[in-house]
């Protein structure tokens, strides 16, 4: 007669507790590896942005419109509205169209959501964008009107995100900034 032997109760107990280390040692390791794919995309759109309105700013300058307000500037087929060379913080039509990325336009965080629901919309695509918003609505420390670009799974209000931001004072911009937030990523 052969002998049929399972495992013993300290056997299991033993790969349960080998399992849990594992488990414990590597969910932070995959989190982190998370965070750190967030930022890094974030990271990648801030630059994008900052190459881009740089480059309307250049394409201003040589239109000799840099030194007006409310004044609009074509670039590849694009029509981008301008105050004082800085581009105006519209992605629909405008900003979107001359990125690449997949990105999912949410709306006018002014118009479209307002201050209550700018900061708490919560992101079910790729990347979001909200444009045409006053940055204070999202971040007090930003100055101006800013468009916004946050990850799946996340609103503004988690702090992680990418940003355009601009102001003017009427006769020139007072402050341009394409930068992240990555507090809360």
């Amino acid at each position: 007669m052969t002998s049929h032997r399972g495992f013993t109760l300290i056997e299991l107990i033993l790969v349960i507790v080998v399992l849990g280390v594992l488990a414990v040692v590597a969910a932070p390791k995959f989190l982190s590896l998370s965070r750190d794919a967030n930022i890094a995309t974030l990271k990648q759109v801030a630059a994008g942005l900052d190459q881009l309105t740089d480059g309307i700013y250049a394409k201003a300058v040589i239109q000799h419109k840099h030194k007006v307000s409310n004044e609009s500037v074509t670039i590849n087929g694009v029509t981008i509205n301008t105050y004082f060379g800085a581009p105006q913080e519209i992605w629909n039509n405008a900003l979107g169209d001359l990125m690449d990325g997949d990105f999912s336009y949410v709306g006018n965080g002014y118009f479209d959501l307002g201050a209550s629901l700018v900061a708490s919309y919560n992101c079910q695509e790729r990347l979001c964008v909200i444009d045409q918003t006053p940055a204070s609505y999202v971040n007090s420390s930003i100055q101006g009107w800013g468009l916004f670009i946050f990850p799946k799974g996340y609103s503004l209000q988690d702090e992680c995100y990418a940003y355009y931001a601009f102001a003017e004072n009427g006769s020139q911009v007072t402050s341009k900034v394409a930068s992240t937030v990555e507090t809360g990523c």
